[in-house]
C-alpha cells in the first residue's frame, strides 16, 4: 500500500553549508585519507548486536578512527547542534554521544534506501542518532560521477538530489530517508574517489 498521497512532495529538512573546514582543512584531512587506504575496511551494516556485509545493500570502505581529528571534528558539529534543532523544529536534547566515521566511495559503490536511526543503533555505542552531518571532500577537479545524496520526500516517491560539493557539510534529521546514489570512478584509484566523515549526534 503507498503512503496517503499528501506527504508527496513534503521533505524532511536539510541544510548545506559551503566550506565548513575550509581550504587547508580539507587539504589536511584528503592527506589523511590517503595516507590511511591499507586501513579502510568494507562497510558493514546492523545486524543483532554487531555487523554483516550486505553487498546488494551498501558498498564502500570505511575508517573508524579519524585519529587528530576526531576532537575537533566533534567540537565543530557539537556547536551546530541547538541551531539546527531550532531550524529543524527538533525538541532540544543533551547529547550523550557522538558516532563518527569517514566513508570512501570508489568506482561501482552506492547505499541503498535507509534511515540512519535503523542502521546505527543496533551495533555502535551511544544513544539514539538524531541528526546526521555528511563533510563531503575529495581531490579537485572532482575524478568521479555520481554519488549523490538522495533524500525521500515523506511519501516515498519524490526526491531531492544533493551533489558532494567539496569541503561542504550536509545535515538532517537522522529519521530521514536517503540513499546514496552510485558512484561511477573508472580509472579505479582510491584517491580519485567519493569521501565523507559522517558525524551523527545522538541523544
Amino acid at each position: 500500500m503507498s503512503e496517503p498521497s499528501f506527504l508527496g512532495g513534503r521533505f524532511p529538512p536539510h541544510r548545506i553549508l559551503a566550506g565548513w573546514l575550509g581550504g587547508a582543512g580539507s587539504a589536511r584531512l584528503l592527506a589523511y585519507a590517503l595516507a590511511a587506504e591499507a586501513r579502510f575496511i568494507p562497510t558493514r551494516l546492523a545486524h543483532e548486536g554487531t555487523g554483516r556485509l550486505e553487498a546488494h545493500t551498501r558498498q564502500s570502505t570505511v575508517l573508524k578512527n579519524l585519529g587528530a581529528f576526531a576532537t575537533p571534528l566533534r567540537r565543530k558539529a557539537l556547536a551546530l547542534q541547538a541551531e539546527l534543532e531550532t531550524d529543524f523544529e527538533m525538541t532540544h536534547t543533551p547529547p550523550n554521544s557522538t558516532q563518527m566515521e569517514m566513508v570512501a566511495h570508489g568506482d561501482g559503490a552506492f547505499y541503498r534506501p535507509h534511515t540512519d536511526t535503523f542502521t546505527g543503533d543496533q551495533y555502535m555505542p551511544g544513544g539514539r542518532r538524531r541528526l546526521t552531518m555528511v563533510y563531503y571532500f575529495h581531490r579537485e577537479p572532482r575524478r568521479f560521477t555520481g554519488g549523490r545524496l538522495r533524500i525521500f520526500d515523506l511519501g516515498g516517491g519524490e526526491t531531492i538530489d544533493v551533489e558532494p560539493e567539496h569541503d561542504s557539510l550536509l545535515v538532517f534529521p537522522s529519521t530521514a530517508r536517503h540513499e546514496v546514489e552510485r558512484v561511477s570512478c573508472p580509472d579505479g584509484a582510491f584517491g580519485d574517489g567519493r569521501f565523507a566523515v559522517n558525524i551523527w549526534l545522538c541523544g
